[in-house]
């Protein structure tokens, strides 16, 4: 099994998030890929059995730049069945704003709607972030080897 971590970003903290996130899942054994979404069909979400979505939201709640194709794919795509594919998200915001996290909250709900399985509760982080997604990643390592040995 490979994870794809797959991130949405406008000013780059999603970005390092996401490399750090596969770094310390490398170093677990956990194979992984990390790529910009914008550098990914969103048709290939069928192809993928478990990926990672670490994604800033951007002005009012809206995706950044590089992951409105995904969004858009999910939320309007006709008849996307979503049952083979397990997730788990990360979501980067400022509580400061009303749609705090949205672009992450977004990609949760249209991911369940379209059949996939969450692997644990997705994690909406204030801009401390660094301090915020060790235990939530520790969690994460700890369902993907129990995935792998199933």
């Amino acid at each position: 099994m490979i994870l794809n971590i797959l991130f949405g970003t406008q000013s780059g903290n999603a970005k390092n998030l996401a490399n750090t996130i596969g770094n310390l899942l490398e170093a677990e054994g956990i194979e992984n890929h990390v790529n910009n979404m914008a550098d990914v069909d969103p048709d290939e979400i069928h192809k993928f059995t478990s990926i990672v979505i670490v994604t800033s939201t951007y002005g009012d709640g809206e995706p950044p730049d590089d992951a409105s194709e995904w969004m858009s794919y999910l939320k309007f795509g006709e008849v996307i069945n979503l049952s083979h594919l397990n997730y788990a998200i990360i979501g980067l915001g400022d509580r400061y704003y009303p749609h705090f996290c949205q672009c992450g909250k977004d990609f949760d709900q249209y991911l369940s709607k379209r059949g996939a399985h969450a692997l644990l509760d997705r994690l909406d982080c204030d801009l401390y972030f660094e301090e915020q997604y060790e235990d939530w990643l520790k969690d994460l390592i700890v369902v993907l080897k129990n995935k792998q040995q199933e």
